[in-house]
């Protein structure tokens, strides 16, 4: 019974998910990017300048990196796009050759279909009705529309969520209802915004190098608008498996489209395999290294999931949502063993919670009547000597920021 009702909780919220798409995503995706623009906005605030202008800041920086990134492939892209009729006449053309060892199979094939038709028994005419579908450009003004929307919703719940990170944070621990549930909710925030915003840092510059690789190969081989190549590899590249394997094919038809002949029109495709090869296997495990491997198998479930529940957006916040997952699991002791199947553990967190914070001997609890408000680390008892031992220097505490 108990199975029966989890499978059937997965599936609802599957569904709801799926049906609530329009309005969950854009929150997943606001979430995901204040996380990772959190440390950016905090060195802002080091400056002695308010949080609100702070997060104000941070995010024209941000808009102002996301609009160079897009301009860079928006506009060679337009220009393609003019072109994409000779473009797709000159790969069908090439498409034929391809064919043609095959032609042979294809006529035999349709030989026996022909054989095994049998003629069927006129049937009075019958009226179709046809549905008049709206236009292209209708379809593409409600697309353009629905995007705008979203994208301003987007800015809003980030600026938001900068705003209010650090005093959610605080009534968050606050709340909790023992010491040590206290310190491991500030270690999650801690973690999460430590974790995520580093890997996807890191990630981005090696996503950068690739782009930059790819479209000194492309320049290289003679395929035009290397830049937006680059850009188009840098970004496709942020879908783990399923973002390389895009860029392959249109690459392909790029070659497809471009070159003479099919051993030319493969070259683009052979380059961007060895940067992808060279980037998986030496320069991604001698930056990150062993400290936040994760699972191959569980980044593509999850890539695919998300992918199936959100379409390509989903894909993209896929894998920070799955290490702010994993760096959960990872703090909670009955879904430590769901973190180690993800991915490697985290440092410090591999350590049982009997290490990080010792019970023998057991340090004298003093019950207070008047519960302590000067800190998030209070619950009406205080502990004397130290309240855990330090396994590390950590910093001072910022009523600003809470739990650096």
């Amino acid at each position: 019974t108990a199975v029966c009702l989890s499978i059937l909780a997965a599936l609802a919220i599957c569904i709801a998910l799926n049906a609530g798409q329009t309005y969950l995503l854009p929150i997943a995706v606001a979430l995901v990017f204040a996380v990772i623009l959190a440390p950016l906005c905090s060195r802002i605030e080091w400056f002695m300048i308010p949080r609100a202008l702070a997060a104000f800041f941070t995010l024209i920086i941000a808009g102002g990196i996301a609009y160079l990134a897009f301009s860079l492939i928006a506009q060679p892209a337009s220009r393609w796009m003019g072109d994409a009729p000779q473009l797709i006449q000159r790969a069908e053309k090439q498409l034929r050759k391809l064919q043609e060892p095959l032609k042979p199979i294809t006529d035999i094939s349709k030989e026996v279909q022909d054989l095994n038709i049998v003629p069927s028994t006129p049937t009075p005419a019958s009226r179709t009705v046809v549905v008049q579908q709206p236009g292209l450009a209708a379809s593409v003004i409600a697309s353009v529309q629905t995007a705008v929307v979203q994208t301003g919703f987007i800015f809003i719940l980030c600026y938001f969520f900068l705003i209010t990170r650090g005093e959610f944070r605080m009534k968050f621990i606050a709340f909790q209802p023992t010491l040590r549930e206290r310190v491991r909710a500030a270690r999650v925030f801690r973690d999460v915004e430590k974790r995520v915003a580093g890997y996807i840092v890191t990630f981005s510059m090696i996503n950068v190098v690739v782009g930059a690789g790819t479209g000194l190969a492309c320049w290289q081989l003679g395929l035009p608008e290397p830049l937006m190549w680059g850009g188009l590899a840098a970004m496709f590249n942020f879908i783990p498996f399923l973002g390389p394997a895009i860029m392959m094919g249109l690459l392909g038809l790029a070659g497809l489209a471009t070159f003479d002949t099919l051993v030319e029109a493969s070259f683009p495709v052979l380059a961007f395999m060895g940067i992808s090869f060279l980037e998986a296997n030496l320069i991604t495990p001698t930056i990150v290294g062993r400290r936040m491997t994760l699972n191959p198998l569980a980044i593509i479930l999850v890539v695919s999931f998300w992918i199936w529940i959100w379409g390509p957006i989903g894909g993209v916040i896929a894998l920070p949502l799955l290490i702010m997952f994993k760096v959960i699991c990872d703090h909670t002791p009955a879904l430590r063993v769901v973190g180690a199947l993800i991915g490697a553990p985290l440092e410090r967190t591999a350590k049982v919670e009997d290490e990080i914070i010792p019970v023998a001997p057991p340090p004298a609890i003093i019950e207070d009547p008047t519960p302590l408000t000067d800190g998030v680390l209070t619950d009406g008892a205080r502990v004397d000597g130290a309240l855990l031992p330090p396994t590390e220097p950590q910093p001072p505490l910022r009523p600003a920021t809470g739990i650096a």
